[in-house]
């Protein structure tokens, strides 16, 4: 919940969804979900086994369910979605996560939508 007169902060946000079709191939239903993130103008990383994107955190769990929807519609009968959540205090002057310290090969795809 936002507390009045303090600023949102931007989160990290890695979520993973695996799609179970009747038919089909999964992989599918998993590019729609990118899709959707795609258009969601957000910087965001697809990896392999998960996509990363940064933004306020009730915007990106909007996506995340807008994800998982397009995986319904796909065709998908179920789906189990993982998310990880990064954040941290205006007053943290240093992160164990990478995209604050600049590219790195581990990085280097992080896509800025803005």
């Amino acid at each position: 919940m936002t507390q009045p007169n303090k600023p949102e902060i931007d989160v990290f946000l890695a979520f993973q969804v695996i799609p179970r079709l009747k038919e089909g191939n999964n992989f599918e239903a998993v590019d729609k979900a990118i899709d959707v993130v795609k258009k969601a103008n957000v910087p965001y990383q697809v990896g392999a086994m998960e996509t990363t994107m940064k933004g306020e955190l009730n915007l990106l769990l909007d996506i995340v369910k807008a994800a998982q929807q397009a995986c319904y519609d796909a065709g998908a009968l179920e789906v189990i979605t993982n998310i990880k959540i990064h954040s941290r205090t205006p007053e943290a002057t240093d992160t164990f996560c990478t995209y604050n310290r600049g590219v790195t090969p581990a990085n280097h795809m992080f896509v800025d939508q803005q």
